[in-house]
Parts: C-alpha cells; structure tokens; sequence
C-alpha cells in the first residue's frame, strides 16, 4: 500500500499543545490544593472556632485574676479600670454638693418625722383601740358615750418636741396632718436624691461590673491547669454521644466556653480595639444557667435535646443551627430558647430551679390558661375536666343500662325457678338470679364512687367567663351589644377579645344570649355604705386579683377584670349576690339529664329547693348536679352589709350613665334567636361561658398539644407563603398599627417561614391569613384577636414551639412518680386559683400585694409568706384549714390564724381532690415525708414550766408584745398568730428552727433573730436568764418549744395579764413599723 503524503500542517509536528497542559495542569493543582483546603477547613469552620477559642481564652485568663492569689486592687490598677474611676469620681464631685444638701435635708425631715411618730403612733392606737370598743358596743347609748369619748381624746393637745429643741402642740387631727405631711416630704426628697445620685450609682455599677468581670472563683492551680488546658489544645471535634436517647451533638466543637468554669461574656471574648462582640464572642459565652446544667447534664441529655438544631452538623454555623429546608427542627432563637423546656416538661405548670423562675415559659402557660386558649384548643393536660366528666357520665349510663339488664334477667330467671321441673333445676336458676342480684350491689357501690368522682371533678370544672345563663340577671341590657362590638373599647384589660362580629351577628347572638337566660326572681338589696365599701374593696385583697382604674390610675393585679367600669353593666342585686358568694348558682344543672333544675323539679319529689355542696343530688335521678357557678373567684365570707358596701362602691365606677347606651330591644326578636344559636356555636362561645343548650359543646379549634410539630407545609400560610420565604420589602402582610405593635421583633423585613414567623403573625392579627382571599361568613377564619402585648406573643409563641411529639425515650419525659409529681400537680391549683397574687412561695417572688401603695408602709400587714409551709403546719390541720379558713362554724367573717390582717384568707371549696393535691403540694415543697408522724412533745415538769414561762416572758424576748393573744384591744395591732393554735397547728422542728434563726425560714420577717445562741452543743437563750437556770443543762430553745406546745388560755392570760397594755400593745406597734421597713427593702416583707 503507498504511503500517505505527509500534510504540510501536522498538528502533531507543527502545533504546540504546551499552554493547553500549562493550563490543565494548574487547574488541576489548584483544584487539589482547594480540594485539600476545603476538606481541612472549609468543610471544618470549627477549626477557625477553635483557633479563635485558643487565643482569646488565653488572653482572658492571662488577665483574669484569681481571688485567692491576688486582691482587687491588683485588677484596679488597669488603664480601663482607671478610665471608669475617674469617671466615677467626676460624677461624684459633680453632685457632692447637691447630694449633702439633699441628705441634709433628709436628714431633718427623718429627725422631724421620728419626732411626730414616736406621739402620733402611740395615740392613733389608742383611738384604735377606742374605735373598737366603739365598734362592739351594742347600744346606742354606749356607742354615743364611746364616741363622745374618741372625740374629746382626739382634741386633747399633744405635745412634740422636735430635734431642734422647739415644741409644738397639735390635737389628733393636726397630728396626723402633720405626720402625713414630713412623710411625704421625706418620701419627695428621697426620690430627688435618688436623682441626683444616679449618675453615681451608674458609674458605680460600671465599675463593679468590670471588676466582676475580672475576677473569677478559682485557685492559682485551677487557673494554671485551664491555661495549661488551652495552651495544648489541638482542633478536634468535641461531640456527646447518648447511644440510648440516638443523640450525637458537635455543638461544643465550636461553644467552647459552655460549661467552662468560668463565668464568660462577650465582652471578655472581644479582641482588644473591636467595639462590639463577633460571631466568635458571641459563640465563646458561658451557658446562661450553669446551675441548670447540673441537674440537665450534657453528657446525659446533650444540647439539641433542649435547644434543637442539627447536632451532627459541622460544616457550616447555617447547617449545624437546622436553618435550612432539610432538616425539621431548627434551632430555638435566642429569646424562644426556653421552648425547648416544654418538650419534656408538659405537665408542669410552672418551672423553677431553686430560686430561678422560667418567666418566659411560665408565663406561656399561664397565658394559654387565662386567656381562655383552652376553650377553643385542646392541650394535653388543661381543662381536663369536662372530659373526665364526660368518661364517667359515660360510665354512669353503661353501669345503669346493665343493671336494668341484671334485674330484667334475674326476675325472668326467678319465673323460670318457679316453672321448673325439678328443685335441682329451681335451685340453679335460683342461684344465677341471686348472682345478678349481687352484681347489681356491686354495681351500685361502683355507681357511689362514680357519683363522689362527679361530686370532686364538678367542683374542680372552672370556665374562664362568666355564667350567661345569668345575663337576665346581672346585666344591663342595652350594654350587651355595645361590649360584643369590641371589648376593648369597654375595658382594654378585658380577656374577651374581639371577634370581628357584623352588626347582625351582634344582634343574633345577643338575642339568643338573653333569651336563653334565667328569669328568675333575684333578692333585693338596700343600697350600703360606698366609703365603707371602698375601704374594703383595697383592704380585704380584692385587688390581688383585680384591678381598678385606668393608665396611670391603674393598680391591682391582672388575673380577674377591671372593675372601673363595672357601675354601667351591673345589676346592684346580682353584683352584692355575685360579692357575698360568687360561686351560688341560680339554679343547678343536671349533666345527666342535661338540664337546669328548677323549683318545680323538687317540688315533684317532695323536697325543698335547696342546692349547695352538701345537697348536690339531683331530685330526678340522685345523680351529681353542677351546684356551683363554675368561676374561680372565692369567698371572703363578707357580711351581707359588707357586701352591699362594695356593690354600692363599685356601682359609681363608671364614665357614662346605664341610662346612655342605646336601647336593644331587638334582643327580644325570637327570629333572632336560632340564628344566634348557629353563631355562638360558630365562634364557640360555650368554650368560654355557660351557655344553656350548649353543655355539653367541644371545642370548635385544632388541638395544639403538638403544634410545633407540625411540618411547616401544613401551617397555612395563605397567599403569604412565597413573601414570606422571600422577605426583604412588603414581607410584613399585618397593617393594623396596633396589630403590628404586637409582633416581638417588630415589621417583618428577613424571612419568616417558619413556625415562629407563623405563630407570631397568627398571635399578632389571628385573621392576617384570610387577607386576598374570598370567603364566606363562615369560612373565614374564626379566632378572635386575644390582643396580647409583644411580651405575651413572645411567651404564647415559645410555649407553641415547645409543644411537640418527642422522639426522645419515655425516661426522658419529666413525668416523676415520687414526691416532684405532688409538686407538678399542686401548681396547676396554685395557679389556677391565684395564690402568687397574695403569696410567696419562691424566694424573691414578687406578689401583686406587695406592689400595691398601702402596703409599703405596712408591710406586717401583708399574707404569710408560704416558702416553708409543708415544714411548718401540721398537713391534717392544713387540710382542715384549707376547707374553713375561719377555723369557724359559727363566726365565718374573720381571718382564723391571723385575725389581725385585713386582707381575709378565701374559702375557694375546693373539691377534695384539690385539698389532696395542695396539702402533698405544700409538703413535698418543704421535703417532707408522707405520712406525717407528729412529734411526742414530753410533760414538762413544774420547775421547766417555770424556766420556760421566764424565757417566754423575758424583756428580752417578749413574746406576746407581738403576738395575738384573744384579747380585742391587743389583736387589732398584733402581727403574728395567737400561741394556742401552736399544738395543733405547727411541728415541734418547725418551731426549734424558727426561733433560732427566723430570717433563714422566711427572709425579712419582723420576728427578731438571735435569741438564741450555741454554747456546749446546746442552744441557749441569749439574753438574761433567772437563778433557776443554774445547773440546768437542757436546750433552751426545746424547752421553750415544750412550753409553748403546752401553753393553755389560763397559763397564757396569767403572762399576758403580768404586761402592761401599753407595753404589750403600743410599744411594739413603733418597733414593728421600723422592722417591716428594713423587711421591705430586704425581701418585700409579710406577716409571719
């Protein structure tokens, strides 16, 4: 074969290919060399973590200074501590001048009011005193001749001698003027001086924060060993791996100040030059809870077991954090984190570690509770009631259809007995019919219980509004419609929200409310005393509950409504009822034959018409009846004078005149009615309110227990979904100012698609998902707007986020069996009913009471605080108490352990399921065992009587200068519980703990500590002691506990008669006053 011609153009001998490898070949390196760099760094972000970690917590313990190698004065002598004090001492000789003026000033009108106090105090207690004996005189001569007397008294002069050597003489009234006037005096030149020294305190502050900042708790070894530590770390991957739960956490590889020992800020981790915190500062922080971490270990429970997020994640902050489209559980932000608390501990209604309250999470589920979110929504373990009720109403039925069947069975086997051919067979048939008829006994005593079951849970069943089967009674008419338009227009602190109702559905669903109501006939009331009523309305804690006035007026708590407008709806004869007993029913209701009962159905049976918790069985069919208007609100068991007194007060809280709404007649429409029935069953109203023909109503919403479950392609986001995952301008749909007020972080300008974004809009403006779309009247979207603050969508938002189905083992779940469950449940009743508004049950707690103005001059005058009360009582008497607060059968209007107070004790009735749970509660708070064994306190002998009696009586430590004693005159201003309640009321350990060191068992207590002192393993008493202590060698404090546990009326009269009155009532009233003082600045005081 020939060969082919050579080409004149070859490329493989006439073209070179070098720049083409040039170029291959450097791609190729390059990309091995970014293949290397990314699998050693840009896969691994959390090696630059740690790089960072090392050099800045290095640099922080070299600076850091240890307590115990080294004083603070060492850590003042650096530059930036320098800058802050001079700083300070600028702010202080700016102000020196103006300060020693203020306190000058101060100085003289605390002189001046000690001066007037030390008269006016004295005095007002003996027209106290004079008062009450006016009081409880029981003619009309004596009352005269009394008053004459109060009258001449208050006109005598008094004289004062101030400190400047000057006297003065002033009659009562003049007195009294005078003391209120240097009162506020010192009160306005100790606001001022607070002003003038406050950019003092502020530089102060700046410096103590840098040197806290500075110092740390550890020894020179500890700190060697952690520089050490730092100095020889190598990037590694720091993970937890809780092979049972299927956790594996990286998240310390890049938070590696976590569970360091050391209290770390941002501001410690910040490079020296940069004015703010990176993300490196921010990643090196301490956990914000360290003592949590002590019973949440990480290497137990890891991190995304509580916060979320992608634990196994490393190669980037956005993937490790879960923020992305694949993985379901992002991590909690910041101001939700407490969510992750929910997760496992559902069933508690308030979480607490020692005295740190969960406030967010908290709060999240009171809110789901008080702003009646349970009416509508389903949530595993609120309101479980009504579905108890209905298990054993089922129950009921089932037994009772079976025992019909029993009887209908044995009295056929009965004739076929008699029909029989042989006694054999007779015998036999007998037998069986006997059997049933046994059955049926048991069924019956199964029915009993049942029936005691219905009797608790009916008791326990509360609603969040009012009874509107009572509307005819209690309301004004022409009000009605006017409050449906838009609650808050009436009363901007209402819990009824706005259901963005037409004008015809107002008309609808008032007519069915007021013609569905009862007629019956109310008691009528003469009208009372409106000053008196005043008086007790601040006095006897109506306020911890509800508030009065408006804006800057307002005080009193949130848990029940505002009453400043209550004078334009209120029928006065309903209101003085509703006072005097709130939970008195106009007539029971029957859930098993589902009606009301009226007159007509006792009448039928024979009985009187007569209702209460110890006549609760139907008159029809001997079941349970609902015997109680199903409200929470208890009774101060007021007179009925008293009673009509604050319905008189509380009737000119008003703007407008009843007279002025606009007549609403059209409520009497019956074409109205039905169409009124559909729409309270539309918007679910009975969720809310007792609503006849609505008994038996479920809820109209989705169950909630687990929302923050739901994939996020089933929250609904309407025609938002594309903006919200969009973000940037026009993300935010709401548009309503005051709507818009709501959401926590403000106008939407990131992306929001996600559960928070969904929550917070739904929170903020329930109907936002319906804007764009074309809807029907009923299928629009039916949630009213609660109007909730920002803080409260924050707190409802965490609590939802929190709520999900874990994957987590069952051990996980916080569901103890122990005494921590007695606890879990006694909290549901403490908050349900309200106790935190009067009581303290945490260390630091703060109670609505102890805000309001009356008390912080009278801090003695406040409720117990309860941080002991399992140590302190007796559980069988805490029980009996609980039950009649009045420790009385016959006098029901006063306080039985402490009569002195003027805010009352309540009898809330609770159901005895309720006394179970709260008495465990209280003991299982205190740590103390169950069943309680009572102390056998030994007879004292005569001579121990009598050393014991000295110690009781001792000027030192005078007992019933304080103490309520029975005597009228003393009680009045007595500010602890009377000695002969002790035996029955306290435990012996309890008392020995008390007297020694009071301040530990209740901090700011009055009770004065350091009576007693150690000495020989013994604790003795510390002041003076008589010659018959000599050679005795016993406790002194068990022998004073002994005596008091034996104290009699007749052995307590004899040492009260051996003090004068004036020594025994007045003198202590001055040193009480100046106690409760310094109790208010430490803890916020209270009765002991």
């Amino acid at each position: 074969m020939p060969e082919q011609p050579i080409p004149e153009q070859d490329p493989i001998t006439s073209k070179s290919y070098a720049a083409h490898y040039v170029i291959a070949i450097v791609i190729l390196v390059a990309t091995l060399f970014w293949a290397l760099w990314d699998e050693a760094w840009g896969q691994r972000p959390w090696k630059t973590f740690q790089e960072h970690w090392k050099t800045r917590y290095s640099a922080f313990l070299n600076s850091a200074k240890s307590t115990s190698a080294t004083s603070e004065k060492d850590v003042e002598k650096n530059p930036e501590y320098a800058a802050l004090k001079q700083a300070y001492d600028k702010a202080y000789q700016d102000s020196k001048a103006r300060a020693d003026e203020a306190r000058r000033q101060l100085d003289d009108a605390i002189a001046r009011l000690l001066a007037v106090q030390s008269v006016f105090t004295d005095r007002r207690a003996y027209v106290n005193a004079l008062t009450y004996e006016l009081e409880t005189s029981t003619s009309a001569s004596a009352k005269a001749s009394k008053q004459k007397e109060i009258n001449e008294y208050k006109n005598q002069q008094a004289t004062v001698e101030f400190p400047d050597g000057s006297k003065k003489k002033f009659n009562f009234p003049q007195l009294e003027e005078t003391y209120n006037e240097i009162r506020d005096e010192r009160t306005q030149l100790s606001l001022e001086l607070g002003e003038v020294l406050k950019p003092v305190t502020a530089a102060r502050a700046k410096m103590d924060e840098y040197v806290a900042d500075h110092m740390v708790e550890l020894t020179p070894a500890q700190m060697e060993g952690l520089k050490k530590k730092t100095s020889d770390w190598d990037p590694t991957i720091v993970q937890i791996n809780v092979a049972d739960a299927n956790i594996v956490d990286r998240c310390e590889s890049c938070h590696m100040g976590a569970r360091e020992p050391l209290k770390i800020t941002p501001a410690a981790m910040t490079p020296k030059g940069e004015k703010k915190p990176d993300e490196y500062a921010a990643a090196f922080v301490s956990h914000p809870e360290p003592e949590l971490l002590k019973i949440h270990d990480p290497e137990k429970f890891g991190c995304s077991t509580c916060h979320q997020g992608n634990g196994r994640a490393t190669t980037s902050v956005e993937k490790a954090h879960g923020n992305y489209e694949h993985w379901l559980w992002p991590l909690y932000p910041k101001e939700n984190a407490q969510a992750g608390c929910q997760t496992c501990h559902s069933a508690d209604m308030v979480l607490v570690s020692g005295d740190v309250q969960f406030q967010t999470i908290n709060d999240g589920k009171d809110l789901y509770r008080q702003r009646g979110c349970m009416g509508c929504h389903r949530y595993e373990g609120y309101d479980r009631e009504p579905e108890d009720l209905n298990s054993v109403g089922q129950q009921i039925k089932q037994i009772e259809t079976q025992k019909k069947e029993n009887q209908k069975e044995s009295g056929f086997l009965m004739k076929q007995a008699d029909a029989a051919a042989s006694n054999e067979e007779a015998n036999k048939l007998n037998d069986k019919a006997v059997a049933l008829r046994v059955a049926n006994s048991k069924l019956d005593g199964r029915l009993q219980q049942l029936d005691f079951q219905s009797h608790s849970l009916m008791q326990d069943q509360k609603k969040v509004g009012p009874n509107l089967k009572d509307v005819r009674l209690k309301l004004n008419k022409n009000w009605i419609p006017v409050w449906l338009k838009k609650p808050t227009d009436f009363r901007p602190t209402t819990k009824m929200p706005n259901f963005r109702l037409n004008d015809h559905q107002i008309q609808a669903i008032s007519a069915y409310i007021w013609q569905s109501g009862f007629t019956d006939a109310l008691s009528k009331h003469k009208p009372g005393n409106a000053a008196h009523g005043k008086e007790l309305f601040e006095t006897r804690g109506c306020l911890a509950c509800h508030s009065i006035g408006e804006g800057d007026q307002l005080q009193g708590g949130t848990f029940a409504a505002n009453l400043t407008r209550v004078g334009e709806k209120a029928n006065y004869d309903y209101l003085v009822r509703w006072i005097h007993d709130a939970r008195q029913r106009t007539r029971p209701y029957c859930p098993y034959e589902k009606k009301d009962i009226g007159p007509e159905d006792y009448a039928k049976k024979g009985r009187a018409y007569q209702f209460d918790l110890d006549h609760s069985q139907c008159p029809n069919d001997g079941h349970e009846l609902q015997v109680q208007n199903m409200t929470v609100m208890p009774s101060l068991r007021l007179s009925p004078e008293d009673a009509e007194d604050i319905a008189t007060y509380l009737m000119t809280q008003k703007k407008q005149e009843p007279s002025s709404y606009a007549d609403a007649s059209f409520m009497d429409d019956p074409n109205l009615k039905a169409e009124g029935k559909k729409w309270v069953r539309h918007y679910g109203c009975s969720g809310c309110h007792e609503i006849a023909g609505f008994e038996d109503e479920g809820r109209i919403g989705t169950e909630l227990t687990y929302e923050g479950s739901k994939p996020i392609e089933r929250l609904d986001f309407a025609l938002f979904t594309e903006v919200a995952a969009r973000g940037g301008k026009g993300a935010e749909p709401i548009k309503d100012k005051e709507d818009l007020a709501r959401l926590p972080d403000g106008p939407a300008t990131e992306p929001w698609y996600d559960h928070k974004g969904f929550l917070e809009h739904k929170l903020a403006e329930p109907n936002v998902y319906d804007q764009g779309k074309v809807k029907t009247e009923t299928e629009a979207l039916r949630m009213p707007n609660v109007h909730l603050t920002k803080d409260q969508v924050l707190e409802l938002t965490t609590f939802l986020l929190g709520s999900q189905e874990t994957s987590l083992p069952a051990s996980y779940q916080y569901k103890p069996g122990d005494a921590r469950h007695d606890i879990q449940e006694g909290w549901w009743v403490v908050k349900k009913y309200n106790c935190m508004g009067c009581h303290q049950f945490i260390p630091g707690q703060k109670t609505i009471l102890m805000g309001l103005k009356q008390y912080q001059d009278q801090q003695e005058q406040l409720p117990p605080k309860l941080l002991t009360e399992g140590a302190r009582v007796d559980p069988e008497w805490l029980r009996k108490f609980l039950s009649n607060p009045a420790l009385s059968t016959t006098d029901a209007n006063r306080n039985g352990v402490r009569p002195y107070l003027k805010v009352r004790m309540p009898t809330f009735s609770f159901s005895d399921n309720e006394l179970r749970k709260l008495v465990r509660f209280f003991e299982a708070l205190s740590q103390q065992p169950l069943p309680y064994i009572p102390e056998q306190v030994p007879v004292l002998t005569a001579k121990e009587s009598d050393m014991a009696r000295s110690l009781f009586s001792s000027t030192a430590a005078p007992c019933l200068k304080c103490h309520a004693t029975g005597d009228a005159g003393h009680d009045k201003i007595a500010t602890a519980p009377n000695f002969l309640l002790a035996k029955e009321r306290l435990k012996p350990d309890w008392v020995e703990r008390w007297i020694t060191d009071p301040q530990a068992v209740s901090p700011g207590t009055s009770m004065p500590s350091g009576l007693f002192k150690q000495q020989n393993n013994q604790w003795v008493f510390s002041g003076p002691t008589p010659p018959s202590f000599q050679g005795f060698e016993g406790d002194h404090r068990k022998l004073l506990t002994d005596y008091i546990f034996q104290l009699t009326a007749e052995e307590q009269r004899r040492v009260a008669s051996s003090m004068p009155r004036a020594k025994a009532a007045i003198q202590p009233n001055r040193q009480r006053k100046q106690a409760a003082v310094e109790s208010h600045r430490t803890s916020g005081g209270g009765s002991r």
